[in-house]
């Protein structure tokens, strides 16, 4: 191979990659942006606290059932022309949030978001790897990954701010806007995609899931618990303490987020991943413990630093982690095995946590998660290296 062509086999900066960062950082701020809202738009339409809880986790629970299908497509169909169809439906099915005006309604709607939503989240991944060197492969999904950072930031503002301004039914309007555009920005960025093989045969499990993975998918699950208390309940918490300014809270973990994320990629591709792991389980557990006893903003914005060195970096090398060690073939399953995961915890924690709020507070559901995820975390760590080290995954 000359010199020329093996420069150009590793470069990652090009501007078709640009732009698929942009178009993550789209269809990201749209989850960021509705389901902060859930909870209060399912109170403001008469549900209780567990019923609205319930709402708010049901499109990651729907999700969790839906990753491994949109997995085995997205591995078999065009990922561009995936993208595009199920972005329509996305901005369907956040329009129809325009409407609702029933608890019954809120859930089937939010059954729809999700069906999409997955197709949507899994996909994507899929489809940036077509844009990515594999030698590259954990720098630049950390990059894409900050694309996702910066929805975290300013998707949950826009939304609040929407929200206050208007009302609940305009932000989500504009949470099908942001999909359309995102429609326009797939048919502009150029794209080649290698013919998929034919499968032949039935569907077999390690088509809908990578089995090999089975530990870190449920070391995401644990991680996303602490997104998912964080996402529906931080707004409650700050206002039940009387604590402003939580919106700082997004921001600080961005920043935080945009100065790591290339440095961790990179750790990602030269030492592996657990030298990324360990430590953000300990960070993750932290962050939760100081959401837990925060009863002021200081508190509150080191526990967005500890989330973001913790979940928010544990997450993404995951993501990137399990991409890498299987073929481009395979992205998709990939990435809907960590995203199961992540379903997981995003659509049960914040059910299970309504009951802890009702019965002890908020302090002993998030010192509590801080324990689990601590040592929940490192028990699955030293268990997915023993079946790595056997079966040289």
């Amino acid at each position: 191979m000359k010199k020329t062509d093996k420069q150009t086999a590793v470069r990652l900066w090009t501007i078709p990659f640009v732009l698929v960062i942009l178009l993550n950082m789209l269809d990201g701020g749209i989850g960021m942006l509705t389901t902060s809202l859930v909870l209060e738009f399912g109170k403001s339409i008469g549900a209780d606290e567990t019923v609205a809880a319930t709402a708010a986790g049901i499109m990651s629970l729907t999700s969790l059932f839906v990753c491994p299908i949109a997995g085995v497509v997205s591995d078999r169909v065009n990922r561009r022309t995936l993208l595009i169809f199920v972005n329509i439906g996305y901005a369907i099915a956040l329009m129809m949030h325009f409407f609702v005006k029933t608890v019954p309604m809120l859930f089937l709607v939010r059954v729809l978001t999700g069906i999409f939503f997955s197709f949507v989240s899994v996909t994507l991944i899929a489809y940036v790897t077509a844009f990515v060197p594999r030698e590259r492969m954990g720098e630049g999904l950390g990059f894409v990954a900050l694309a996702n950072i910066a929805a975290q930031a300013f998707g949950p503002g826009i939304g609040f701010w929407l929200a206050d301004r208007w009302n609940y039914r305009v932000a989500f309007a504009a949470a099908a806007a942001i999909a359309v555009i995102c429609i326009f920005g797939l048919l502009l960025i150029p794209y080649h995609e290698d013919p998929h093989p034919k499968k032949e045969g039935r569907l077999k499990l390690e088509n809908l899931f990578a089995f090999e993975f089975t530990g870190f998918m449920l070391l995401a699950a644990l991680f996303s618990s602490c997104n998912g208390l964080v996402t529906t309940y931080l707004r409650s918490i700050a206002t039940a303490r009387d604590i402003a300014g939580v919106g700082m809270f997004y921001t600080l973990y961005s920043v935080v987020m945009v100065l790591l994320r290339p440095l961790s990629g990179k750790l990602l591709d030269k030492k592996g991943i657990y030298i990324i792991l360990i430590p953000s389980v300990f960070f993750a557990a932290l962050g939760m413990v100081f959401i837990g006893i925060g009863k002021s903003l200081p508190l509150i914005l080191a526990a967005g630093v500890m989330k973001a060195l913790g979940q928010g970096n544990g997450t993404p090398s995951l993501q990137a982690h399990a991409v890498k060690k299987l073929d481009k073939a395979r992205a998709g399953v990939a990435t809907s095995t960590i995203q199961i995961g992540q379903n997981i915890g995003n659509a049960l924690a914040p059910i299970g946590g309504s009951f802890i709020v009702k019965q002890y507070g908020y302090t002993t559901m998030f010192s509590g998660m801080g324990g689990l995820i601590l040592f929940g975390g490192l028990l699955l760590i030293f268990l997915q290296y023993k079946k790595e080290t056997r079966s040289h995954v």
